[in-house]
């Protein structure tokens, strides 16, 4: 006696539309935080875009983690220790880039690579993120090799390059805006 095993048409359907509907939502979730951090960046007051990006990287996590059902209140200092490590390296990234960005444009009233910086930085941690926790991870099983691993990806790609921060177009472009 054989069992018949085929799956409905209809159950694979319904699992692809689910999973799609959580990739938005999860894109709507790292885009809002991307756009916070990015502009809270451009407030001209030291380590205010410290602060504004830690607490964005952080509570962007908290929202992946509601969406894809993962604990989130065991591992909240980690998060919060993460997201401020980063912080403050895309703080020190911020001004290497400022000073190459006004090499080339003197006179420049404005810089916008910090909120650039952040923002891309913010995009990058969101979509690990969530990639981790789309495949099942938890904040448990997630570590920083892995996030150095997929951000010198994104580089080696081309996904995140010195056009990124410098051409307004090839920014808004990378952060799906």
């Amino acid at each position: 006696m054989t069992t018949d095993t085929t799956i409905p048409s209809e159950s694979i359907e319904r699992s692809t539309n689910f999973s799609g509907e959580l990739s938005n939502q999860a894109s709507k979730i790292i885009r809002k935080y991307t756009l916070i951090s990015g502009g809270t960046a451009l407030v001209p007051i030291d380590f205010v875009d410290v602060v504004s990006s830690t607490a964005a990287q952080a509570m962007m996590v908290k929202e992946l983690c509601d969406l894809y059902d993962v604990p989130y209140s065991d591992k909240m200092t980690t998060v919060a220790v993460w997201s401020a490590a980063g912080s403050i390296i895309t703080k020190a990234i911020t001004g290497v880039v400022s000073s190459i960005i006004n090499q080339n444009r003197p006179g420049s009233s404005i810089d916008f690579s910090g909120a650039a910086v952040a923002g891309i930085y913010t995009a990058a941690v969101g979509e690990f993120y969530n990639l981790h926790l789309k495949e099942g991870g938890t904040l448990d099983t997630i570590e920083v090799s892995a996030f150095v691993d997929y951000f010198i990806d994104e580089i080696k790609k081309g996904d995140i390059s010195m056009s990124t921060f410098t051409n307004p177009q090839s920014l808004i472009n990378h952060l799906n805006i």
